[in-house]
């Protein structure tokens, strides 16, 4: 039995150097979109290639209907700024069921909707919220697609509220 701490990463983890300051019973999973975005500043982090090599940091390939499900949940819930990358953070911590490790707000806040298990070093506390339109007059909250109310119609403006 492997009894090695593994968690799904994305980038900024990177940046921050903990994989550079943890044991060796730690293993880091990476998507290929994660590794790019890490070779694309690998003049900062020149050890990458040697946590891969040393097998703390693992590339996986993700299940491409598990990534379509998340972008599509990320759209109904109006999470329209995380990044292809975020979501192939999720998308893999799905498919292979590991907590994710990060300290992005917007892709823990995701994460909380999927019921990932999310460690945010230094920070915690977080309150899913889902973007909605909303008419400033009649006080309605609409789904995203909506453009003007259709009580009095007003524009209807962005609002992000909490889910219970």
């Amino acid at each position: 039995m492997d009894s090695r701490k593994k968690f799904v990463t994305d980038s900024n983890i990177f940046y921050s150097g903990i994989p550079f300051q943890t044991t060796s019973d730690y293993v880091y999973y990476v998507t290929p979109v994660i590794q790019e975005e890490i070779n694309h500043i690998k003049r900062r982090i020149d050890g990458f290639n040697l946590l891969i090599t040393s097998g703390k940091v693992i590339i996986h390939e993700l299940d491409i209907n598990i990534f379509s499900m998340v972008r599509q949940k990320c759209v109904d819930l109006g999470q329209m700024e995380l990044s292809k990358a975020d979501c192939s953070v999720i998308a893999l911590s799905l498919q292979l069921h590991m907590p994710i490790l990060s300290t992005d707000y917007a892709l823990a806040n995701v994460a909380k909707y999927f019921s990932i298990n999310i460690l945010t070093p230094g920070k915690k506390n977080f309150v899913i919220k889902k973007t909605t339109k909303y008419c400033s007059i009649c006080k309605i909250f609409f789904d995203l697609k909506s453009s003007f109310c259709n009580r009095c119609g007003n524009s209807l403006v962005l609002k992000k509220e909490s889910i219970r």
